[in-house]
This record gives structure tokens, C-alpha cells and sequence, in this order.
């Protein structure tokens, strides 16, 4: 699914105060993989994160996504693979807070190029709470709900559309640690399902739950 081949990401290039945010990265994800990308802040966890997200460009290496050269990829395909192929989870949720969990998780379908039936849209969604336990407050507005609740909506929300890799960026930052277990369970739930799932966390509670752990160091990669 992912294969990143001596990737570096440089920050001022060729100045003085020229930084590797990224050095020579190595890295090869297979589909339907629960990894954790971990390590301290500033080590290049999120600069990894956007750039298999297609948000960020690279300086140097190959990135390979579905068999898709993402280098050679213009912005408009590059939109298209975000919307259709990768589901994002904050660690801040980025809910509408006073809309409804339901108009929460549908809203990515107003973004999409495929256009769904209304009656289509609601059955998946609810389809979705129901796994992630939330059905029973589908018409709760999202100011109502606690931090696990809010973390669920934004799961099914960037489940919608059906994506082959779902990121979470510190999905349980914010969480106890009942309700990060809980967060975890819904993790691994859409791995079974075939979804990569990729979580940037600092929480080595949290990384260990995975199947694979990734370790950046000064933009370097460890395993």
C-alpha cells in the first residue's frame, strides 16, 4: 500500500540554517497494517504523517502509494487520492460543534466527486456509528458528547467515504486511559476491516497495542 524510498524532507534548502525534517527515509506499510509511528516532538512524525497523506511534496526519494508514483502526481490528483484513498483523525477531533453526530459524519460526502443518495449517505454513517457504539446518539449535537464520544465521531467521519488508510494523529492524547482503550479497539475494528491504520502517538501504552512499531529519530526511521 505505502512504500517510501529514500524520502527527505529539507526546510530552507541550501541556506544556512537548512533542516532535514526527513533524512533518507526508508519505509514499506502493507494493506490493512495497525502501525504506530512514534518518537519525540520534532523528530519528523508529522512531516511522515503529511506526506503520506499527499498534503506535503519532498525534496528527495520516491514515495509509491497503491502502485501511484505520488512525485509524479499533479495537485488536482494528488486532492483526488486524499478525498478517495485517506481518512485523518486529530487529536483535537475538528468536529462542528453544534451540528449533530449524524451531520458530523456525513459531512465528508459534501467534498466528495462521487455523489450518494442522501438516504445512501445516513444508512452508511448510522452503519458506522453502530460499530463504534455511537448509534444511540446519532442526534446529539457534538457539544453534548465527552472527549471518547467526540474521538469516535471523528473516526466514522473519516471512515465514510470508505478509505484504504485511515491516519490518527494522537488520537488518545487528550483521553483517559479507559476511554484510549476504548479508542484503540475502534483502531484495530477498522484494520480487521482491511484499513491500514497509522497512529502518530508520543504514548508507547498506545504504540505497543499496534503490529508494528516505527521510531523516528532526527528524521530518521527505526524499527
Amino acid at each position: 500500500m505505502i512504500k517510501i524510498e529514500g524520502v527527505s524532507k529539507i526546510y530552507n534548502q541550501g541556506k544556512q540554517n537548512e533542516f532535514y525534517a526527513l533524512n533518507n527515509a526508508n519505509l514499506k506499510i502493507d494493506n490493512g497494517e495497525l502501525v504506530a509511528i512514534v518518537g519525540k516532538s520534532g523528530a519528523g512524525k508529522s512531516t511522515l504523517m503529511h506526506i503520506i497523506a499527499c498534503i506535503d511534496d519532498y525534496e528527495k526519494g520516491k514515495y509509491t502509494l497503491g502502485g501511484q508514483d505520488v512525485g509524479k502526481l499533479g495537485d488536482s490528483e494528488k486532492s483526488l487520492i486524499r478525498n478517495q484513498w485517506i481518512g485523518i483523525v486529530l487529536q483535537d477531533f475538528a468536529l462542528l460543534e453544534r451540528y449533530s453526530v449524524l451531520e458530523n459524519v456525513m459531512i465528508p460526502f459534501n467534498f466528495s466527486p462521487n455523489k450518494v443518495k442522501r438516504s445512501e449517505q445516513k444508512k452508511r454513517a448510522m452503519e458506522l456509528l453502530k460499530e463504534l457504539s455511537m448509534e444511540h446518539l446519532c442526534n446529539q449535537k457534538v457539544n453534548k458528547l465527552s472527549g471518547g464520544q467526540k474521538q469516535r465521531v471523528a473516526i466514522a467521519r473519516a471512515m465514510i467515504t470508505e478509505p484504504k488508510i485511515l491516519l490518527a494523529d494522537e488520537p488518545t492524547g487528550a483521553l483517559d486511559e479507559k476511554t484510549s482503550e476504548e479508542i484503540m479497539n475502534a483502531m484495530r475494528l477498522m484494520s480487521k476491516k482491511g484499513v491500514t491504520v497509522i497512529i502518530v502517538t508520543h504514548d508507547m501504552s498506545v504504540a505497543n497495542q499496534c503490529e508494528r512499531i516505527i521510531e523516528i529519530k532526527d528524521g530518521c526511521i527505526y524499527e
